[in-house]
């Protein structure tokens, strides 16, 4: 999950492209909703993208198809909408936070949604989080809905951290929320969790996590390069370490750094630090001895 910058597409003179290209099977009908899909833009733009407030554009039978091929496969003028993705192949999802994002999401889906097919502000960079949470993208509850990466400045927060319990060679696993009762974004944070986060394999992922790190520490936080003297120690290593996974996945809200800021919860701290400062340990020891 990250805050991202707008992509850079002039989507008015778009509208324009799209329905007067004469070689388009959405021509010549397209042309009778030109106004309508500009409007439509204004209007989500307006209103920041929130999915409770965006106002549904109708598009009949067979255009809303149309409208839809037209995402699949680009016409000529929307082309350039290809650079949101390959622009950040390298960086994590905008949506779920996961380690690589290798398509596009339509934060509404084009399925209820095909007059925003192919706006540029409605298609952020994903994994394949955006096929699991599936048409699941408003609630009944007021301010239940998806965060948008493009107009929450939340994003930029650090919202979630792994919750860890029954410490062990293994461990239970959750996620948690950082932010107040009453921060203004809350129930589209809380939605977002539930919603997109959580249908993710990130559970399972920060689970094998805790597992590569209680039996090779330093191989996952790379500055517990030392024995830590006392937990204030212990806590500027992790928090070092987060910092750096913020930095390079460019994001406060990526796996790594909800799995680092998981680590730094009091209850997991009181039991690292005697396992990681036990008599004897060698730095590159593992916290909990495994069988062989």
């Amino acid at each position: 999950m990250r805050k991202l910058p707008f992509p850079i597409f002039d989507d008015i003179a778009g509208v324009d492209a799209l329905v007067d290209n004469h070689r388009l099977g959405s021509y010549p009908g397209l042309q009778a909703f030109r106004q309508a899909l500009k409007a439509g833009y204004v209007q989500y733009d307006s209103v920041s993208g929130n999915a409770q407030a965006v106002v549904h554009v109708p598009i009949p039978d067979p255009l809303d198809k149309w409208l839809r091929k037209h995402y699949k496969d680009l016409p000529t003028s929307h082309r350039p909408i290809d650079d949101i993705r390959e622009d950040n192949l390298a960086l994590p999802c905008s949506m779920c936070g996961s380690l690589h994002a290798h398509t596009l999401d339509h934060v509404l889906p084009k399925e209820d949604h095909p007059a925003f097919a192919v706006f540029s502000k409605n298609l952020v960079p994903a994994c394949d989080c955006n096929l699991k949470r599936g048409q699941n993208y408003k609630g009944n509850a007021v301010g239940a809905r998806i965060l948008h990466p493009y107009y929450d400045a939340c994003m930029d927060e650090r919202l979630y951290a792994a919750k860890f319990s029954g410490m062990d060679a293994t461990v239970i696993v959750d996620l948690e929320i950082l932010v107040a009762l009453t921060h203004p974004d809350r129930p589209a944070i809380e939605y977002h969790l539930d919603n997109v986060i959580k249908r993710t394999g990130v559970l399972n992922w920060l689970r094998n996590q805790w597992v590569k790190f209680v039996r090779a520490p330093r191989k996952i936080v790379g500055s517990l390069d030392f024995i830590p003297a006392n937990q204030a120690d212990l806590i500027a290593a992790i928090c070092e370490h987060r910092a750096a996974r913020d930095y390079a996945q460019g994001s406060p809200n990526n796996w790594e750094s909800m799995f680092a800021q998981g680590l730094l919860d009091p209850a997991v701290i009181a039991w690292l630090f005697p396992r990681l400062s036990a008599a004897g340990r060698d730095v590159d020891d593992p916290v909990i001895a495994v069988a062989t």
